[in-house]
């Protein structure tokens, strides 16, 4: 795995501004909400990264 995690919640960024921009002009009901569910996936695998940062950051600063 040579991405970084921070790579990784670039990506997740741009598709969670895609998703949501997506659900904006979405008419079909079924469709959109298959969208949501893709977005509130996205959203939460958002969250579990930036938290494992956040307690990276908390480790490393703690050593020093």
């Amino acid at each position: 795995m040579d991405r970084l995690v921070r790579d990784h919640i670039k990506d997740l960024e741009q598709r969670r501004d895609l998703l949501n921009a997506r659900i904006t002009g979405e008419s079909d009901a079924k469709q959109c909400k298959q969208v949501e569910t893709e977005l509130r996936a996205v959203k939460s695998i958002l969250k579990f990264y930036r938290d494992a940062l956040e307690t990276e950051r908390r480790l490393f600063e703690g050593t020093k």
